[in-house]
């Protein structure tokens, strides 16, 4: 038990390390679902479900990438995740489930769940909200990068 847990945790700092990197070289911080208290809100179903929830490590990974980049003084926002999958980016209408993991909205925007969470959590995190006459270009941040400039963890991982 204690050395899978090393190896986790040794593949964790490499895994952050990697991106902590990445974000120093582009001077950008990053916005991260905030998952604190996660496992309060999930672990209430079977045995064998909270056995594997609670090897589930999304928060020491979290802590682990934040500490890392406050040493190169970069900023780390927590977001509310909530609704983030199921709100449209351009209109902010609800979306609905269309084929698969594909979800559509009225205004004709179509696109994978993963992908609407990232660009809603990496809007709400810059303080952009859409109006529906926004293009998703908005997304790009102009300004003082090294006080402000954050990347969504999952732009780096995709």
């Amino acid at each position: 038990m204690k050395r899978e847990r090393n190896r986790v945790r040794d593949l964790m700092h490499k895994i952050t390390t990697t991106i902590v990197r990445e974000l120093v070289s582009i001077k950008h911080g990053a916005i991260l679902e905030d998952l604190r208290n996660i496992k309060d809100k999930i672990l209430n179903g079977n045995k064998d479900l909270n056995r594997k929830l609670s090897k589930w490590n999304c928060r020491m990974f979290q802590s682990m990438l934040e500490y890392k980049l406050k040493w190169f003084f970069l900023p780390v926002k927590y977001i509310n995740p909530s609704n983030s999958s199921k709100t449209c980016p351009v209109c902010s209408d609800r979306l609905s489930a269309y084929q698969g993991r594909l979800m559509k909205c009225k205004c004709g925007f179509i696109q994978d769940r993963d992908v609407v969470a990232v660009i809603n959590l990496r809007m709400w995190g810059l303080g952009v909200t859409p109006n529906g006459n926004e293009p998703l270009k908005v997304l790009s941040f102009k300004g003082d990068v090294s006080q402000s400039g954050c990347m969504s963890i999952y732009d780096y991982i995709r």
